[in-house]
């Protein structure tokens, strides 16, 4: 027996060290596993940095889109300053969407990058980036887009719209009128342009709009006295659909077979804005060229330049650490009003019937659309029908409204064409207002102070009647009756929609600096104390304003005058608004 189990034992001396082999397997699968873990370790710990950078840089690509917009909203001024001659705060070293996007007066002289990138309002660019911290691995840079490419060309024409010369009746124009009788006459032709386009990339361009043609039979005839209205419906159609009209007055005078005399066409204004492009005319007043009558054509010229855009394309690129980079896109929008104001000094919309108009018997009431700020001019007072028209014709003021009154139905941007469109502009206006704490229900609160006067801004919003006295600026919307009460003086933009309109009673002086719109619509909002709104009854299918009222009386002074500078700054409580950012 004692020999059999040594056999046995001898018998598993071929199984000497596999315990030591299970132990290096073991081992082994043991080491993998660890190495496994730590490489997992360390993808994760380069994921969490890697998701850190990438964290860093969209922050770096967001602060550099609200570093831009900083600037387009004014609260930087350019250095070097644009016009060294005047005040950096001076509309000609205030940023606007062109300056914006040329490079010129976007960037610095010494920046070659050839992109629009702010450089020169406060952008300081290191290795084509703006360092964030100090940290040259974190920052960001901008570029600035126009989407709709305004800066290249512009498209126009004279052929939509009445253009011509006033017939014997108010507001009627046609392209020819005969004057005279029987064998002697003489007839006075506007020969519009079809769509022209000019390039605007260098600058101003040169511009034709239309010609206007001389012929007599007979011994010729004359202008009547006090001459007559012509009108030159002038439509952008790119980049934006938009309508100015060039207006002047044929002046009295002899038109003969030989010689036009002293016939001259003298224009209302001779320089013009169009969302934001300038036109100006090359000669006003226009004396007809060559001086024979039968077939001479005496051409309308001048420049126009680019048409300002009403929106940009902020591309910002954000660094971070390890190489990590984001890209972002903004749309900024200029404002609700998209580069159309209202299209006359004193604008009043609406229906005859019902219409009041009294602009005042003091001699010391004026009505003008001469831009305090500029050289361009808009209509002193504009109505939308030709019995308003005629009315206001036959009633004006002691000194001559300059310039006349005229229709402005063609001119109305897209915000006053209807009530529908206004309301929803005024919504708008509403809701920064009360998110600013400057909306008021008359019957609960009365506001104590209507903007600044001085810099023209603050928005203020009274649901109802108030009495505006004292001095304001910014915009001032009422949707009731706005009484002008003692000394007034507002810089601004003023837009009443209630059915009384503007009135005021009694002395004092009242100068009003900016647009005034008196465009009255029927509404049922019914807002609390608070703002909130309670009730809300559909407009859309009120489809005409109501009659509107403008009643001044008493023997004080009134000054109702255009600055589009009081406009522009009143709109900046609305303007650049972001419409929407993605990441590419």
């Amino acid at each position: 027996m004692e020999e059999i189990e040594k056999d046995k034992l001898k018998n598993r001396d071929g199984e000497k060290g596999a315990a030591l082999i299970m132990v290096l397997l073991i081992s082994f699968l043991l080491l993998v596993a660890c190495a496994g873990i730590l490489l997992e370790t360390s993808v994760n710990t380069a994921n969490v940095s890697d998701s850190t950078a990438d964290q860093q840089a969209y922050s770096a690509a967001e602060s550099g889109i609200q570093s831009a917009l900083n600037i387009l909203r004014g609260n930087v001024a350019p250095n070097p300053l644009l016009d060294s001659t005047q005040a950096a705060t001076a509309p000609a070293n205030r940023i606007d969407f062109v300056k914006a996007l040329k490079t010129p007066t976007s960037n610095l002289s010494s920046d070659t990058s050839g992109v629009p990138r702010l450089s020169r309002w406060g952008l300081t660019y290191n290795n084509n980036r703006v360092t964030i911290g100090g940290n040259a691995n974190y920052g960001f840079n901008v570029a600035l887009i126009d989407p709709d490419n305004t800066g290249t060309f512009l498209t126009y024409n004279t052929t939509t719209g009445t253009s011509g010369i006033e017939t014997t009746s108010t507001n009627v124009y046609n392209l020819s009128r005969t004057f005279g009788s029987l064998l002697n006459t003489a007839t006075i032709t506007y020969n519009p342009v079809s769509s022209t386009t000019a390039n605007v990339s260098g600058g101003a361009a040169n511009a034709n709009f239309g010609s206007f043609t001389i012929s007599t039979t007979g011994l010729g005839a004359s202008i009547p006295a006090g001459g007559v209205r012509f009108q030159i419906i002038t439509t952008m159609t790119f980049p934006y659909t938009a309508t100015r009209v060039i207006r002047g007055t044929i002046l009295a005078g002899t038109i003969t077979p030989l010689s036009v005399g002293t016939v001259k066409f003298d224009f209302d204004s001779g320089v013009l804005d169009l969302v934001g492009s300038t036109i100006t005319l090359a000669s006003n007043p226009l004396t007809p060229n060559p001086p024979l009558t039968n077939g001479g054509v005496t051409n309308v010229t001048g420049t126009v330049t680019q048409a300002e855009p009403v929106k940009i394309l902020i591309r910002s690129t954000g660094y971070g650490p390890r190489g990590a980079q984001k890209q972002l896109e903004a749309i900024i929008q200029s404002n609700y009003f998209n580069g159309l104001g209202a299209p006359a000094s004193l604008t009043l919309i609406g229906a005859s019937p019902g219409f009041v108009f009294n602009a005042g018997n003091s001699s010391n009431v004026s009505y003008s659309g001469n831009d305090v700020a500029s050289t361009a001019s808009i209509p002193s007072i504009g109505v939308t029908n030709t019995s308003n028209l005629t009315y206001v014709r036959n009633n004006p003021p002691p000194t001559a409204p300059d310039p006349p009154a005229a229709d402005i139905t063609a001119e109305l941007p897209d915000w006053l064409k209807n009530p529908f469109a206004l309301d929803t502009t005024i919504q708008r206006l509403y809701n920064v207002a009360n998110s600013s704490g400057r909306y008021f229900r008359s019957e609960v609160s009365t506001p104590t102070s209507f903007g600044d006067n001085f810099s023209a801004t603050g928005i203020t919003f009274v649901d109802g009647n108030v009495d505006l006295s004292g001095s304001g600026g910014g915009i001032l919307v009422c949707t009731g009756t706005l009484t002008l009460d003692g000394n007034v003086n507002f810089n601004g933009l003023i837009i009443v929609t209630g059915a009384n309109g503007l009135q005021r009673n009694g002395g004092g002086s009242a100068t009003l600096q900016g647009n005034t719109v008196i465009a009255p619509y029927a509404n049922n909002r019914i807002y609390s104390s608070t703002g909130t709104l309670v009730n809300k009854s559909s407009i859309t299918t009120l489809t005409a304003f109501l009659a509107p009222k403008y009643d001044i009386n008493g023997g004080g002074n009134s000054y109702l005058t255009f600055n589009s500078n009081s406009v522009g700054n009143g709109l900046n409580a609305i303007s650049n608004l972001v419409l929407g950012v993605a990441e590419n």
